[in-house]
């Protein structure tokens, strides 16, 4: 009779604990494509025959890098507009340096393009690039995960911590010299909790939002420094050929923001049980031995 609760009890603590491990986990990252990819190679800037000098108010064009190909882990291009369309509105609101802005298409860059067309086309001066980098993770307790096997559970206890870091990377380029004349970061780092039959869409809207507020972190950067603008010495800019030269620390690409994210145990990046489903046959293998013994 003891074997068998011990049995019984020990196929029932298993399982429950298999079982909490079952919620998602996950642990993913999104980055842009490689300037390269997007822009024509750029003229170095002692190469062109003649030299415009920055001149204000400035006519501008947003380009935002598309996200980099990857299976179920991409930034949406619909996003990446909306961050453009609220960086224009922050930059616009300084008429003495901005005159207008128009938002480059996701049509204009899905072939390479220069920004000699990007200045024709869209009529702008000043070409200010946005690549990003995202790093996502979803976190549970094991006391949460347990509160997973109840229907109530799922969809009523916040016991899924996701966190979320995103880099907004911006480099203004004067076009007509081929110079950056700025360069900043925007960052955004935010942490909520959800239930377990919410994480995915809640992910998803943390993504969003983590965006749009670290494009306005970069457009506050900016706006603070374009009173620099005034009197500005294009001799002393960094050529914008470096951007495409195939300088692989020229843009944002390579290891993610937060490295120690991939490093997440393996048990938590698949999303399986806490044991798995070998020790859960093992046990009801145990229980099923004792049950025929007695």
């Amino acid at each position: 009779m003891v074997t068998r609760y011990l049995a019984f009890s020990c196929f029932v603590v298993t399982s429950l604990t298999a079982l909490s491990g079952c919620a998602p986990h996950f642990t993913r990252s999104s980055s842009s494509a490689p300037l390269t990819e997007i822009i024509e190679p750029i003229k170095e800037s002692r190469q062109l025959s003649q030299k415009t000098p920055l001149t204000l108010p400035a006519s501008v064009a947003i380009i935002t890098l598309p996200s980099k190909m990857s299976y179920g882990n991409i930034v949406p291009d619909t996003t990446l507009r909306q961050a453009a369309e609220k960086l224009k509105q922050q930059i616009l609101a300084y008429p003495k340096y901005v005159g207008s802005v128009s938002v480059v298409t996701e049509d204009d860059i899905k072939a390479k393009i220069s920004l000699e067309k990007i200045r024709a086309i869209y009529n702008a001066d000043i070409a200010v690039i946005l690549s990003h980098q995202q790093d996502q993770r979803s976190n549970q307790s094991g006391a949460a995960g347990l509160m997973d096997i109840t229907i109530i559970g799922m969809f009523l206890v916040p016991g899924v911590e996701i966190n979320t870091y995103s880099i907004i990377d911006g480099k203004v380029i004067h076009i007509p010299s081929n110079a950056i004349i700025f360069r900043a970061s925007g960052t955004d780092e935010r942490s909520t909790h959800c239930t377990t039959h919410s994480v995915y869409n809640t992910a998803t809207e943390e993504s969003i939002n983590s965006i749009l507020a670290a494009t306005t972190d970069f457009g506050n950067s900016l706006t603070k420094s374009l009173s620099k603008f005034d009197n500005f010495d294009l001799s002393q800019a960094t050529p914008a050929s470096v951007l495409t030269s195939g300088n692989p620390t020229a843009d944002i690409q390579g290891k993610p923001a937060n490295d120690y994210w991939e490093k997440v145990d393996k048990f938590k990046s698949t999303g399986g049980g806490a044991f798995g489903i070998i020790p859960l046959l093992f046990s009801a293998a145990v229980c099923c031995a004792a049950w025929r013994r007695k």
